[in-house]
């Protein structure tokens, strides 16, 4: 849960991995190097959904400190 807490330019370190491993899906479809279809799309999705998670948790944790 320390890693929802550290910040970087307003966002928890997790929400930025999550973030870069969405584009690197987006980017591996485009280029061909994995397959674009339902199981990458629901791939994406869940990790669209935990991105979503954390930023709820990095807001949570960051309300006590306003």
């Amino acid at each position: 849960m320390k890693l929802f807490t550290k910040h970087f330019a307003g966002q928890s370190i997790v929400s930025w991995v999550l973030q870069i491993i969405l584009i690197w899906i987006a980017w591996a479809v485009k280029s061909g190097q994995i397959a674009n279809n339902l199981t990458t799309i629901f791939g994406a999705g869940f990790v669209l959904v935990l991105i979503y998670v954390s930023f709820s948790l990095g807001r949570r944790g960051n309300r006590g400190k306003e």
